[in-house]
């Protein structure tokens, strides 16, 4: 009996040390499950802060973006308006260089009669005509 007795002390005495091992274990599990409840709530404070980040950019992006399309609004009203005015002077032109050369045909006309008249003259005056 003493033998038994002895056999289940240290039977105790293993159950003991693995209820102390697994103590330890349990203990440093819960160290490291801290830890990593600490490394996640840093990277979550991270991420937090990459968004904010990337929320303003996309902000200081939308309103760059809308001054952009803002601005190329003017330049097509202006480049229309320009454009308008162009055409308006390319009509002037057309019909001032219309009337040029009706000026020409006239000043050829009343050159070549000029000619004409200058040439009788001066034939009228050395008698060559009758």
């Amino acid at each position: 009996m003493e033998e038994k007795i002895y056999e289940q002390g240290k039977v105790i005495d293993r159950l003991s040390q693995s209820e102390i091992h697994l103590g330890e274990v349990v203990r440093q599990q819960g160290i490291a499950i801290d830890r990593m409840q600490g490394q996640l709530a840093k990277y979550e404070a991270n991420l937090d802060r990459l968004l904010a980040g990337l929320n303003e950019r996309d902000r200081i992006v939308e309103r760059e973006e809308a001054k952009i399309h803002e601005r190329l609004n003017r330049h097509r009203y202006d480049i229309r308006e320009k454009d308008k005015i162009i055409q308006g002077i390319d009509r002037r032109v057309g019909i001032q260089a219309h009337e040029i050369d009706s000026l020409k045909e006239r000043v050829s006309y009343y050159d070549d009669r000029l000619l004409d008249v200058s040439l009788l003259g001066l034939l009228d005056f050395q008698g060559l005509i009758l």
